[in-house]
């Protein structure tokens, strides 16, 4: 009875540490893939220039107007921003467009 239990205990031991192998697996995968969204969500300033014109999903420009959805959506509806879809769910927004609303709201004020 007493080696049952031994072995029973040393079956739990070996689990266990293969266990906290796995979570410290995960828990650096989760830091790998914080890193990488933190990346992506980073904001370029518009006096930044880009040679070619990308193109944003709603989150980035709500992000880089500090609007929030209704407010996108009231801009597309107007006709003040222009949307490219992509298939029937899906639109993105060109960054130069972004950028020249963004001069050009900033050129009205200062007027």
């Amino acid at each position: 009875m007493e080696t049952v239990v031994r072995l029973a205990i040393e079956r739990m031991s070996e689990e266990i540490e293969r266990l906290k192998q796995t979570v410290g697996e995960q828990q650096k995968r989760i830091s790998e893939l914080e890193r990488n969204r933190n990346r992506s969500t980073t904001i370029v300033e518009p006096s930044t220039p880009k040679s070619d014109d990308e193109l944003l999903n709603n989150e980035q420009v709500k992000r880089i107007l500090k609007i929030g959805k209704n407010s996108l959506i009231k801009l597309v509806r107007d006709g003040v921003l222009v949307v490219i879809r992509i298939n029937e769910r899906t639109v993105r927004f060109s960054r130069s467009a972004i950028m020249d609303y963004i001069q050009q709201k900033q050129q009205s004020s200062t007027l």
